[in-house]
């Protein structure tokens, strides 16, 4: 197979990668009339602390999106596979590698390019690659030509491009995430759903049900997120009857189902991150996994701390002894929300309107013998909630 003649390598941390990074790709191409042009997002960059960055698995993934937009683009992890600081001319020694007759060329930022004398080996670099560049904006482009010349003493190959200018970066992509503020302008659509999808950046500290909406509505398909909402909805009605607090309601009811269109393997290692043990009949009931790591992101990803919303989400399908209020307001309103159309619907939303054990007792029920007539497992803790809430009414009776 013929080998691509012309590589171009655009390394960063790409946190996250947004329309510039792609805009500048996509320009180099046509203007080197490049055969191939890898994005390779780097795993420690050797110029930024630790903190600053979230997993290379997120950022890799976001490149991946964002490059279905520029011809000619591929991903690789090869600095992630490497680990470690991430130093640019190893990184272009192991393409030569895997290109030896190709002509290599180094894309950088402004900021980067100015410091490329200073950087591991420049005269290495300068010898194995054509390094790139374009100003972010006027007062760069003198810069950049007087240090053009500079490089260029040292034995370096360089393009500096004028390119027309986009004021984005990835600290304000950052920085506008964590105030709420749109990004939709910033980073392909692709990427703003895998930011919201997996809670990056976002303020933590601060509850914002606006943000858990987008949150929501990137993490599942349009029948799932109406759902949420709707048991959000019916959760704030039962609350207000019931006297449980609206907020959690209206919170633990949007969030419920977030880890439901998660894959099974997805959940599993949302729960072992959290360092949940499952039971053998959770181990066995695919059903519950949803549930669970629901809970585990909504606490230890969102930062909802929250034991009465956590609980409220990890025992919405199987229930237990000893629920609270806002535990059975989120089991019943899941049971009875607004597109809920199953035989005996009805039934239960009128047996929520009186009572809640009563209601509780007819969702187990059927949840029970469904299970039971599947020749499925069912939970230990949905025996007991089934038995407490029998008892429970047949007492008021």
């Amino acid at each position: 197979m013929k080998q691509p003649h012309k590589i171009a390598m655009f390394g960063g941390s790409f946190n996250p990668i947004h329309n510039a990074h792609t805009a500048v790709a996509s320009a180099f191409v046509k203007k080197l009339k490049l055969d191939k042009i890898i994005f390779i997002p780097t795993a420690t960059p050797p110029h930024k602390s630790d903190e600053e960055m979230i997993s290379a698995e997120h950022r890799l993934n976001m490149c991946i999106a964002a490059a279905e937009n520029v011809k000619k683009s591929e991903v690789s992890d090869i600095e992630i596979k490497r680990s470690g600081k991430s130093y640019t001319v190893d990184t272009l020694k192991q393409l030569k590698q895997l290109y030896p007759d190709s002509e290599l060329y180094l894309i950088t930022g402004a900021d980067m390019f100015l410091t490329l004398q200073d950087w591991k080996c420049p005269k290495e670099i300068f010898s194995l690659a054509t390094v790139c560049t374009v100003p972010r904006n006027d007062a760069d482009c003198e810069l950049l030509r007087e240090h053009e010349e500079r490089l260029r003493e040292m034995g370096a190959k360089t393009v500096v491009l004028d390119l027309k200018r986009m004021d984005i970066s990835s600290s304000e992509v950052r920085k506008r995430v964590f105030y709420d503020e749109d990004i939709s302008g910033l980073v392909d659509s692709k990427v703003e759903k895998y930011i919201y999808a997996n809670y990056l950046y976002m303020n933590k500290s601060k509850l914002c049900y606006e943000r858990f909406n987008k949150v929501i509505k990137a993490r599942m398909g349009e029948k799932r997120y109406i759902h949420s909402v709707n048991v959000s909805i019916e959760a704030q009605r039962l609350a207000k009857k019931y006297g449980a607090d609206v907020s959690l309601a209206k919170l633990a009811g949007l969030l419920h189902d977030c880890t439901k269109e998660t894959s099974a393997k997805q959940q599993l290692q949302i729960i072992e991150n959290s360092n949940i043990i499952l039971s053998d009949v959770e181990k066995s009931t695919q059903k519950l996994w949803h549930s669970i790591a629901g809970a585990a992101f909504v606490r230890d990803v969102m930062g909802i701390d929250n034991e009465d919303v956590f609980n409220a989400i990890r025992y919405h399908t199987s229930g237990r002894a000893n629920m609270s209020l806002l535990e059975k307001v989120i089991y019943i309103a899941d049971f009875t929300g607004a597109e809920r159309d199953y035989d005996g619907v009805d039934k239960m939303r009128a047996l929520a309107d009186r009572s809640l054990e009563e209601a509780m007792a007819f969702g187990l029920s059927f949840s029970i013998a469904d299970l039971a007539q599947r020749s499925l497992a069912i939970d230990p803790n949905t025996v007991l909630c089934y038995n407490e809430v029998i008892l429970q009414t047949s007492r008021k009776k």
